[in-house]
Parts: structure tokens; sequence; C-alpha cells
């Protein structure tokens, strides 16, 4: 199942820059909103080191929105990167010209699905303490967007 809220280029701004200023109101943050934010950083700052930068930017904004970040709670490193991993495969295909083109591709690709990783993690797996510290390679599949629209 897609999201099919098409969300406007002011939109998409709102969820980008709020959440890199830490300002983008907790209450509204849910899955499409993490998928917005991605693309927009992807697209937006292409020269940036996601991967590098992204899993302490998501602990700031957590405490910043008064969460925590411990072993069960706030920042999941293994969901971030999986995440990261499948927004960049759904843009290699649709492409990073035009950031609400690109946000509307992820919106309606598999990504959208609230549990997409349970195609690729076992859940005990995915939610466990080590993957949420830590990447923890996929054991039930890699991750392949191909396969799980295909599902």
């Amino acid at each position: 199942m897609t999201v099919n809220a098409h969300p406007d280029h002011a939109e998409i701004v709102e969820v980008g820059e709020g959440f890199l200023a830490r300002t983008f109101p907790p209450e509204r943050y849910h899955h499409r909103e993490h998928l917005i934010m991605a693309a927009y950083l992807l697209v937006r700052y292409p020269e940036r080191n996601w991967r590098a930068e992204l899993p302490d930017l998501i602990r700031a904004y957590n405490v910043a929105a008064g969460g925590v970040n411990d072993d069960t709670r706030g920042y999941h490193h293994t969901m971030t990167m999986a995440f990261l991993t499948i927004v960049e495969e759904v843009l290699a295909e649709s492409g990073r010209n035009d950031v609400v083109a690109a946000c509307h591709a992820v919106l309606n690709s598999p990504a959208a699905e609230q549990n997409i990783l349970l195609r690729f993690w076992s859940r005990d797996l995915l939610f466990s303490r080590e993957a949420r510290l830590d990447w923890i390679e996929p054991d039930i599949s890699k991750i392949d967007l191909r396969v799980a629209a295909a599902s």
C-alpha cells in the first residue's frame, strides 16, 4: 500500500528544512514525513554524505522533539540505513532533478509501506537491540524493491 497524499513543494521544504533545523513538529513526523525528508535531503543536497550525517541528525532531532535515543527508543540504525537504501533505489529509477517528482516517486513506491522492512528482516532481528545500535544484514532477503513490488 502506498501513501496517496502528494505533497507540494512548500510542504516538502517544510519537512526537509524543518527536520534539519529541528523545528518540524514531532506530532506530524510520521512514516510519510520520514520518506519526504530522506528524498528531499538526497535531491536538495546531493553533495552531502547522508549515510554519515543522518544518524546524528536524527538523534539530535529526537532529543529536540523531547525524545531519547537509547537501546529501546529513538534512533534505529538498521532501519535508517535500510530506508536510505530504499529511497536511493527509488531515486535511481525516477531521477533526482525535481524534488517534488522525487518525493512523489518515493511515496508511490513500496517504500511507503510501513512494514516493508519485514520483507527483508525477521521481526525479531529487525527490532533487536543490535539492529537498533548498528547495521545488521537482512536475514530474509537482500533489499530489492523490484522483488518487493512484485509481492
